[in-house]
């Protein structure tokens, strides 16, 4: 780290600011967690919109970090995420933990609707019924 360089991770009172790669960590680290609660019946509704925002900051993470890094994210991520509000396909990938590409393959799936424009907008309510779905499967025995 420069002497230019914030750190990673700084406590600023009772906030914890993250940025660059710890924003990631903490993201999988939140997806995790909620993954084994599902699993084990427990409800965490409460955490949905922090790991809705931790995903959207891992994927500006990510995008910035690639090869040939730019200043500015080719998508700018919503600083606060209301229920109302659409989400794009690489909000709903870094959601799923998936590729834009495959999320676009889920767009029925995820009642996904095709603007006039040719992009694709989710439902935040389905993606997210979709998410509590999927996790009831995987902890569900077959």
């Amino acid at each position: 780290m420069s002497p230019d360089q914030a750190p990673a991770v700084q406590q600023l009172g009772s906030a914890v600011l993250l940025q660059g790669p710890a924003v990631v960590d903490v993201w999988r680290l939140v997806a995790l967690g909620v993954r084994a609660a599902h699993r084990d019946g427990i409800g965490l509704a409460r955490v949905d919109h922090l790991q809705a925002v931790l995903a959207a900051a891992a994927a500006e993470v990510r995008a910035t970090s690639e090869p040939g890094q730019r200043d500015v994210a080719q998508v700018p991520t919503r600083a606060t995420c209301d229920p109302s509000e659409p989400l794009t396909t690489r909000e709903v990938a870094a959601m799923l933990g998936l590729s834009p590409r495959q999320t676009q393959r889920m767009a029925r799936t995820l009642d996904a609707r095709r603007l006039r424009s040719g992009r694709l907008i989710f439902d935040r309510g389905a993606v997210q019924a979709y998410l509590a779905d999927h996790h009831s499967r995987k902890a569900t025995p077959a």
